[in-house]
């Protein structure tokens, strides 16, 4: 027989699991600001550093929000701002974004085939809309990325499924990195605007099966667009002279 240690946890870290399960549980709310310092400490019969080194490491989660001169504050909670940690594990690790697309490529594949079923007349209109105004962004890549995020986000929306708007929701936050090379390349955007094109015509047509391919499609010439793009930009890297 054997017996697995006793694993002991830091001061800091039962204080962060406390504030943790404050926030889980809804006793400390989004924005709500945090006792000071001291008195934290106080209450929760630590010291202070204890409680700083807690309040900086969820601080790093997004959870917290130090503004200096005023105090330490719950977060928004809000998906954008807790997703922000997970994009520096894609900077990090060159293998993930390719994973990140791969899922994308999935669900929301997946979320424009509920999407045709559930998706409104008012939210095809704005799709419509939004697609017509691309039109006339293929010369600024920033405005283009931000009519894509709208568009993809009212398909998101349509899909009637708390679930999938979820993890489709999230996945299409942690793509901001490759938006922000893909906008730059004038032949993705065209290519963008023709498949948005097709995925507004197979909702219309609110055809599961159509839309679901027009979605995939879409989302595998991005990737590869990505791809070349990465691939030219590292060449050029190698190439360019030290400074």
């Amino acid at each position: 027989m054997s017996f697995d240690p006793i694993i002991q946890t830091s001061v800091a870290e039962q204080v962060a699991q406390r504030l943790l399960h404050m926030i889980r549980t809804g006793q400390l709310k989004p924005t709500q600001q945090l006792p000071p310092e001291r008195e934290l400490a106080s209450m929760l019969g630590v010291g202070r550093p204890a409680v700083r080194e807690a309040i900086r490491g969820l601080s790093l989660l997004g959870l917290l929000r130090i503004r200096h001169g005023e105090g330490t504050f719950v977060g928004t909670l809000q998906p954008r701002e807790l997703l922000e940690p997970l994009e520096m594990i894609i900077d990090l690790n060159a293998g993930s974004l390719d994973a990140l697309f791969d899922s994308r490529i999935i669900i929301e594949s997946g979320v424009a085939a509920l999407a045709a079923i559930h998706i409104s007349n008012e939210q095809l209109d704005f799709l419509a809309a939004t697609v017509q105004n691309e039109a006339t962004l293929l010369s600024d890549g920033a405005t283009f990325a931000a009519a894509d995020v709208a568009f993809h986000e009212v398909i998101i929306d349509a899909c009637n499924n708390p679930f999938m708007q979820s993890i489709a929701g999230s996945l299409y936050v942690l793509g901001k990195k490759s938006r922000a090379i893909t906008s730059s390349i004038p032949a993705v955007l065209k290519r963008s605007l023709q498949d948005h094109r097709d995925i507004l015509a197979a909702l219309q047509a609110r055809d599961p099966d159509r839309s679901a391919q027009a979605m995939r499609s879409h989302l595998m010439r991005v990737r590869d667009g990505y791809k070349k793009a990465s691939q030219n930009t590292n060449v050029a890297q190698t190439h360019s002279p030290l400074t």
